[in-house]
């Protein structure tokens, strides 16, 4: 199917490529067909697009490159919603809230989306706990270390988030 977007123009999504959320994201309750879109070639942001609101569209990451434990709990409630039978069908994103300067990009882990890439549903979840912040820097104490080690070449495989449910 074809669709028109603000950002991209029109993009060309197969079926199996949509995500459907039963509520849409916060604040956006009516847009509830999504596909994600590549940033750039080995970026680790992705596109979460609307498919009905062609000017909505939000910047995702992997929450283990901001927090490594990133840790989440689903309710069965979640995983019926997610049409779910397992968590290894599941996987996490957070919305990245850009600026001007990168030291002030942050990212909603108290607001993570889930993804059931397998039937292709997903949900919001709202973390009320305190654990995590609306606004984590994206980088953190992580740029600090980056800036200290900008000699060397560091890299490091990060772990996916871990899901628990119940």
């Amino acid at each position: 199917m074809i669709f028109q977007t603000t950002r991209f123009g029109k993009i060309e999504v197969a079926e199996e490529e949509i995500i459907t959320m039963q509520n849409g994201p916060l604040g956006f309750s009516q847009a509830r067909l999504y596909t994600l879109l590549d940033d750039e070639i080995n970026s680790p942001f992705k596109w979460f697009q609307s498919l009905e609101e062609e000017s909505l569209a939000f910047v995702t990451v992997d929450p283990q490159i901001v927090v490594s434990n990133y840790k989440i709990a689903l309710t069965e409630e979640h995983m019926k919603k997610l049409k779910s039978s397992s968590i290894d069908e599941l996987g996490v994103l957070v919305i990245v809230t850009m600026t001007k300067d990168v030291k002030d990009v942050t990212v909603n882990l108290q607001g993570p989306l889930v993804i059931n890439y397998k039937t292709g549903m997903a949900l919001q979840l709202v973390i009320l706990d305190g654990e995590y912040s609306t606004r984590q820097p994206l980088f953190g104490d992580k740029l600090t270390y980056i800036s200290q080690t900008s000699s060397k070449t560091v890299q490091q495989t990060m772990p996916e988030a871990q899901v628990a449910v119940g």
